[in-house]
């Protein structure tokens, strides 16, 4: 009887539902970017980035290389240290739409876009706009 009581109240306690870290991860509102950087050079460009994304407080960091003297249309995915985040940038209406997209919520895409105007990144070559900004 006792024995039974012990399974009984053991199987209770790890049989009620908790929510995984994953689980309880909340959608993300907004991004703080810091040290965001463009620069060309004679055969490549290179790029890097850090980004907080709140309201979690994840810290990701990224870079990327590009090929060519000028900085392209469109980025491709940069180089992301947590797998669940990616960022790229796209050339659209003489604006650089800077996109972080968060899938750190099972079963869900947040999309975090900043607009650069075209005057930021004079001559293709550089990024010259605030190295802080917030992506919503």
């Amino acid at each position: 009887m006792k024995f039974t009581a012990i399974l009984a109240g053991t199987a209770a306690l790890f049989g009620s539902a908790v929510a995984s870290p994953v689980e309880a991860r909340q959608l993300a509102t907004s991004a703080q970017f810091t040290g965001f950087t463009a620069s060309c050079g004679a055969t490549s460009c290179s790029y890097s980035a850090q980004a907080t994304i709140l309201p979690s407080n994840i810290v990701v960091n990224f870079s990327h290389t590009t090929a060519g003297s000028t900085i392209p249309a469109s980025s491709g995915a940069w180089t992301s240290s947590d797998p669940a985040v990616r960022l790229r940038f796209t050339l659209t209406l003489g604006q650089y739409r800077i996109l972080l997209s968060d899938t750190h919520v099972v079963g869900s895409t947040v999309n975090l876009d900043y607009f650069s105007p075209q005057s930021d990144w004079p001559g293709a070559t550089s990024y010259t706009g605030p190295s802080s900004f917030i992506a919503s």
